[in-house]
């Protein structure tokens, strides 16, 4: 797997020691010193991790596997399991090494073991080379396992030698609408967090400081919450009143504690009822209650709401807060409520503009000090006292710096142009380094982007960045691939020398071509060196199976439909290797479909590849993959079942893309979707295009004539085809599509222009020698072009012209105030065939101010087209 990273340093940053002197560092680091190491990838939902001292991580897996990776022989193996009861979030949560790990090998678990006692335990193994021994059992948290969710489950331990454990409310949100869950309907008592997180007499919704004694019991410190013998209390709790904090630290030094809480789903405020959902992070410099269920973010107030009546009461009041809850069994008058120093909602919010949009899941990590560390290559000074504040699903992490009170008062955003796919956990290890587990981009299963890595400071000379790209990787023999690393830089200026080893020989250039003339499959190798420093990435090539032709051939104009239209069509499949056989291409296998989408922005090509990829590129920058997968089990469902289940809905792309703004659940099961209330409808729309693409394919024959039936959007038709694979070479699946839009186009969705000025549809500033284009526009079987003005204003010339602004005149319009009557023009063309770009000038030398506006443009057919 580690040879697959791109960007991994042959020699490994080791744990060695040196004698320098850390001096203070005022200057943030250049991103360019931090360099993402990938131990492993395609990992089984990964919770937490320890770094060992002894050259080895350890990491757990929610479903009770533990993994470790050795980094001198750079293996990652089966430690150890423990059986866990993993339905829902439940399972191995948490792992944390003893402060005397080295003297006593001590390792703690957090997990929710087997059996029919509801319970999540804390206990104690001792750590062999063999696996785990002797389990002590600490403390055991009760709770139901009938209903979902948060489990919390992080373990530290502060520099004092306390051991913080974090817990879920253990609650189900789903019946809610994302508001508080303080259900108090008899029986609905795992629907009401007041008996969890606002319960002074319950473990749940907290984090737990206790002192481990040797013997496997615990003892209560000094200065906790509830430091009495109230049978109403418990004196474990350092922090109530929380949600889901499910990663936890201390800072060493200061002895705060931070957790990130993950925040209910409400997209907006209600009045009656309470705030929109928003994540926290929170900073506890002293025990404290922190709200939740009766507020959140900064102290904003549930109401009291009656769930079987639907009424609200009064708003709860942070400085006197009251549990009258009967599912409560402590106290009814708690602490004051503590503002989160963080807070959040799926919007975009003043307060925090750095933090973006889309959905949330805050997470604290550690806090770093550089005097901890004697290594080559820590962090730099400048990072001292600095926490890790990071969100699960936005992908980003910051190191805060805070004022005394644990405020905010500096970001600075940590790698912001490396790709973090939802980290779950971060520690530093004993080189003062950063080591991190990612788990992936889909829920409940395993993914390939869920890895292990560590980030490396580079503090002298910087390795080379490796960018290279193969021509082709898979073909017939014999096959000519184009090898190029010339891309490839370094920030230091050094020379750069290239060994690539491929089929047993050595290339020294940069970029070169070779021909592979026997089949199999190869795995071409390039190591790049800038005289200290080398990196090296593996590529894999197949030779022997040719990738099958897929062509959708439209007769006649290849751009546009129009009412009425009949298309006629065929797919042509053609496959080097499956035509050879003695029944050649099973047509049966030939997917094909016929798919109309309503959004008509089509300005930016009409190619399925720049298409498809314009949702999907929305898609990659929001956080839908952290819920839903291509195919297959996630949190969500998986977008070809949303795309089958829509798939002859008429109303499917208005009423999902409002849903994906708006949020919400319900129709796939209780997990409520994140809301994007800062996505515009046209981008959601663009969205739901993609997924809807994605669905299985109607039966249409495979040569025909399809008659369009729909103003406004546009048609696709695709195909693919798989072939059968040759030998041990795996089948290769290709695809090919042809897209129509509509023939009377909006004026704004020109492809690029000169002094114009385009907004709601329309051209609306327009100048002498003004201009705009259409790229790439079949006049196949045009006839004529209709020019839908708004304004005539002082009119112009409108110049139709093949290529440029410069090119072959094919049409020409005089709209003057005088000249015309209404508000359109015809103008005939003298070309009428052949895929060209499509300018149209607007000329009036007299006049400097603007000129006309125009509406629409239409592409008129020929009489025997229609």
């Amino acid at each position: 797997m580690r040879k697959l990273a791109l960007g991994v340093l042959v020699g490994l940053i080791g744990f060695g020691c040196s004698t320098e002197h850390h001096e203070e560092e005022q200057t943030p680091p250049e991103e360019t010193r931090f360099i993402k190491e990938v131990f492993a990838s395609n990992l089984y939902e990964p919770t937490e991790l320890v770094v060992l001292p002894k050259n080895k991580i350890l990491f757990t897996q929610r479903r009770g596997g533990i993994k470790q990776y050795d980094l001198s022989s750079e293996q990652l193996s089966n430690y150890d399991s423990i059986p866990v009861f993993f339905e829902r979030e439940d399972g191995l949560m948490g792992m944390a090494l003893d402060p005397e790990f080295a003297q006593n090998d001590w390792i703690y678990f957090y997990y929710s073991p087997v059996g029919a006692d509801p319970i999540n335990r804390l206990s104690r193994f001792t750590y062999t080379p063999n696996g785990l021994k002797n389990e002590v059992v600490i403390l055991e948290v009760p709770v139901q396992r009938e209903e979902c969710c948060h489990t919390g489950g992080s373990i530290q331990f502060g520099g004092d030698g306390l051991l913080y454990l974090s817990t879920g409310d253990n609650t189900n949100p789903f019946a809610s609408n994302g508001y508080s869950p303080s259900d108090e309907t008899p029986g609905r008592e795992a629907w009401d967090a007041q008996r969890s997180s606002s319960n002074t007499n319950d473990l749940r919704g907290k984090i737990l400081r206790i002192k481990p004694e040797p013997d496997g019991t615990y003892t209560i410190p000094e200065g906790n919450l509830f430091v009495d013998d109230d049978p109403k209390t418990r004196p474990e709790i350092y922090v109530m009143g929380c949600r889901n904090p499910y990663r936890i630290s201390i800072d060493s030094k200061r002895g705060w504690l931070f957790w990130g809480d993950v925040g209910p789903d409400a997209s907006n405020n209600q009045e009656g009822r309470g705030p929109r959902g928003h994540d926290e992070f929170n900073v506890a410099i002293k025990p404290g209650y922190f709200g939740w269920p009766l507020f959140v973010g900064d102290n904003y107030a549930y109401n009291e709401w009656d769930f079987a009546n639907n009424t609200g009461g009064a708003a709860y009041d942070p400085e006197k807060p009251i549990n009258n809850s009967p599912n409560n069994t402590g106290l009814q008058e708690l602490p004051p409520a503590n503002p989160a120093k963080i807070y959040y909602p799926y919007a975009s919010y003043e307060k925090f503009p750095q933090l973006k949009t889309g959905g949330r899941n805050a997470m604290a990590g550690p806090v770093y000090y550089s005097d901890e560390y004697d290594a080559r290559n820590e962090f730099p000074s400048y990072f001292d006292g600095r926490v890790i504040y990071y969100d699960w699903m936005r992908g980003y992490i910051f190191f805060l710096e805070l004022d005394e009170e644990g405020n905010p008062i500096d970001w600075y955003q940590f790698m912001p142009n490396t790709e973090f796919n939802n980290i779950i956990d971060m520690e530093f290890g004993p080189d003062g380094q950063l080591y991190m587990i990612e788990y992936g981009t889909g829920w409940f299963t395993q993914n390939e982007n869920a890895r292990l890595s560590r980030i490396n400071f580079i503090k002298g000379n910087r390795p080379p960045v490796l960018k290279a790209t193969l021509s082709a990787t898979r073909g017939a023999a014999p096959f000519e691939v184009s090898f190029d690393a010339s891309q490839s830089l370094d920030y230091d200026g050094d020379n750069l020398t290239y060994k690539w080893l491929v089929a047993g020989e050595v290339y020294t250039d940069s970029a070169f071509t070779m021909t592979f003339d026997k089949e199999g499959v190869y795995y071409p190798e390039l190591l790049l060196s800038d005289g200290r420093n080398t990196v090296k990435k593996q590529f894999v090539v197949e030779v022997g199976n040719e990738p099958p032709s897929v062509q959708v051939v439209i007769a006649g104009n290849s751009s546009f439909f129009w009412d009425g239209r009949n298309v006629a069509y065929e797919v042509k499949v053609a496959d080097l290797e499956d035509d050879q056989l003695a029944a050649g291409i099973d047509r049966s296998k030939i997917e094909f479909d016929i798919a109309h989408y309503q959004s008509s922005d089509m300005a930016e090509a009409l190619g399925h590849q720049t298409a498809v990829s314009n949702g999907q590129a929305l898609i990659d920058g929001l956080d839908c993959k952290s819920c839903h997968k291509m195919e297959g089990p996630s949190i969500g469902p998986s977008y070809t079942e949303v795309a089958n289940r829509y798939r002859n809905d008429q109303n499917a792309v208005n009423y999902l893309s409002r849903k994906i703004i708006s949020g919400g659940g319900g129709v796939w099961g209780e997990q409520a979707m994140s809301a994007h209330p800062d996505l515009t409808i046209e981008d959601a729309e663009r969205i739901v295009d993609y997924i809807l693409s994605l669905g299985q394919n109607s039966k249409f024959p495979l040569a025909g004539t399809y008659q369009t039936t729909k103003d406004g959007g546009k048609y696709l038709f695709s195909a693919a085809y798989e072939d059968q694979g040759k030998g041990s070479l795996k089948p290769i699946k290709q695809s090919g599509e042809a897209w129509l839009r509509y023939n009377v186009i909006s004026g704004d969705q020109f492809d690029d222009s000169y002094e114009i000025q385009a907004r709601n549809g329309v051209i609306n500033s327009i100048y002498h020698n003004s201009w705009v284009r259409f790229n790439d526009i079949d006049l196949t079987d045009i006839a004529a072009i209709n020019l839908t003005y708004r304004k005539d204003l002082r009119g112009a010339d409108v110049s139709i012209r093949l290529g440029d602004e410069k090119g072959k005149e094919i049409g020409r319009a005089k709209i003057y105030p005088s000249a015309t009557s209404g508000t359109s023009y015809r103008v005939d063309l003298t070309q009428t065939e052949g895929v060209s770009d499509v300018c149209f000038v607007f000329l009036n030398p007299e006049e400097k101010n603007q000129l006309i506006m125009i509406q629409n443009i239409e592409f008129i057919p020929k009489t025997d087209a229609l």
